[in-house]
């Protein structure tokens, strides 16, 4: 494995970390706006589903690429 590679593969790593966090606390606070009683329908929660989903997807296509990575390089 190049160091190239190795960098993508840390760089990657350091992506999906982040994003975790970032969906981990999107779903807190959809939380914690069903618990404060704001309707589905209101544009806020609208906002914040949609942030979480955004978030939940890039996180999920970073995934994969990074799995598919690993195994073309045959890091275990």
């Amino acid at each position: 494995m190049t160091n190239a590679e190795r960098l993508l593969l840390k760089k990657q790593a350091q992506r999906l970390v982040m994003l975790g966090i970032t969906v981990k606390h999107e779903r807190k606070n959809l939380k914690k706006m069903v618990a404060q009683g704001i309707t589905y329908n209101d544009p806020k929660m609208l906002q914040a589903l949609e942030c979480l989903e955004k978030t939940d997807a890039e996180w999920k296509r970073l995934e994969t690429e990074h799995l598919e990575l690993r195994k073309i390089l045959g890091v275990e």
